[in-house]
């Protein structure tokens, strides 16, 4: 039996399962709807409240649609059918006794186990079972009540609304909780989106300088001796020069991939910047860092084939080690094996080199170097000399250079 829904009102589908044929015409009469003289009820609105617009309400039964089954099964059957179709029951009364069939409680205990989130009634004059058993068998307690036959249609059309509205506000909510956790991994996957593109490299997928530094600071926490390798491509810019930045590019992933399989187990290979890279590990002292490091200079000196171009590739290595009961700052080991791939570059490229103090003593006297020229002008301290240049034959002289002396 349909019961079409009132204006506005959306129907609510209601099942009621009783082997009692006069028990279903109880039901209809509960939710049939009730005729109503609008123009009456506009008249008595004018008369008590004057002109103003007042609303006529439909009884709340209006708004269901019941369908009525004699048997356990059958109803079983329509729960299963209703949850095929998207559109589920929200409530069903359910007699216990219903022979020859299955009774109340089994009835209830399969519709539960097909729509967890249906509202059960259970409606009888005298039950086989208590209360606490329907409730272990077809709970949870919150969705399971009782009604006692014989019931008023005032009691039934109440409990029907009540968690009808129940219903609907547990299904809206589920539907916000959805929606919240959907929401929830979106914002989680754009979150490890954001994350990898800052700490990875765009054009080789490779960790960045930022997570370089991250991974040593790690590692420097750790307690065990490690090594850092700075690794610098020799003459990689007449590569860009000459065949364009394209090549370049193509150039720096395929190091990376050599270097990657090249690199002693469990290190960390990144590209800090331009075609420079930077590899940490563990170690058991120089010698064997030094030899690892060999390994990755002899994989990479090779000839690659590059946008349809033969390019020979080598590059140089600064190696730092972090001693267990050594200078461990993360800066300072960053520091130290550039200072260690700056002599490599200057040793001719192509090799490596681990750092020592005279690298830091030499730096240091640079500096102080340019720091007193930056004075020098100031204190007078430059002086202009000419040396003649003399031919070799005769010792006459062709020319003067012009020197400036510290």
């Amino acid at each position: 039996m349909y019961v079409p829904p009132s204006e506005g009102q959306r129907a609510v589908r209601i099942l009621i399962v009783d082997d009692e044929p006069a028990m279903h015409d109880s039901y209809r009469h509960c939710f049939e709807p009730v005729a109503t003289n609008h123009d009456a009820l506009s008249d008595m609105a004018v008369e008590l409240f004057g002109n103003a617009s007042v609303p006529v309400v439909e009884p709340a039964g209006a708004a269901f649609d019941t369908v009525h089954c004699n048997q356990g099964m059958d109803a079983v059957a329509a729960v299963e059918d209703a949850i095929a179709d998207g559109n589920p029951f929200a409530v069903a009364f359910i007699d216990v006794r219903m022979p020859p069939g299955i009774d109340g409680k089994e009835t209830a205990t399969r519709i539960r186990a097909l729509d967890p989130n249906i509202n059960l009634v259970i409606v009888t004059g005298f039950s086989d079972f208590s209360p606490i058993e329907i409730s272990k068998a077809a709970g949870p307690v919150d969705k399971i009540f009782y009604i006692a036959k014989p019931f008023e249609i005032a009691e039934v059309v109440q409990t029907a609304t009540a968690l009808s509205h129940r219903w609907q506000a547990d299904r809206e909510l589920a539907a916000a909780m959805a929606k919240l956790e959907e929401q929830a991994v979106e914002l989680a996957a754009n979150e490890s989106k954001a994350l990898h593109m800052a700490t990875h490299d765009s054009l080789t997928e490779a960790p960045n300088r930022l997570a370089f530094l991250k991974a040593l600071t790690d590692k420097a926490r750790s307690g065990g001796m490690f090594a850092a390798a700075m690794i610098d491509l020799d003459r990689f810019k007449i590569v860009n020069d000459t065949l364009g930045h394209l090549a370049g590019d193509e150039l720096i992933r395929a190091i990376y991939a050599i270097l990657q399989q090249s690199a002693p187990p469990g290190a960390i290979v990144a590209r800090l910047g331009g075609d420079e890279f930077g590899i940490l590990f563990d170690t058991l002292g120089e010698p064997a860092a030094v030899m690892a490091c060999d390994h990755l200079i002899a994989a990479c000196t090779s000839s690659f084939r590059i946008i349809g171009h033969s390019v020979q590739a080598s590059a140089s290595i600064g190696l730092a080690i972090a001693e267990v009961d050594g200078n461990r700052d993360p800066t300072d080991v960053m520091r130290k094996a550039d200072l260690a791939l700056n002599d490599a570059k200057k040793s001719g490229r192509g090799v490596v080199r681990a750092y020592n103090e005279s690298m830091d003593e030499s730096v240091r006297f640079r500096r102080r170097i340019e720091g007193g020229l930056g004075q020098a002008i100031e204190r007078g301290e430059l002086s202009l000399a000419y040396q003649p240049i003399v031919a070799g034959n005769d010792m006459e002289v062709v020319g003067f250079e012009a020197l400036l002396r510290w």
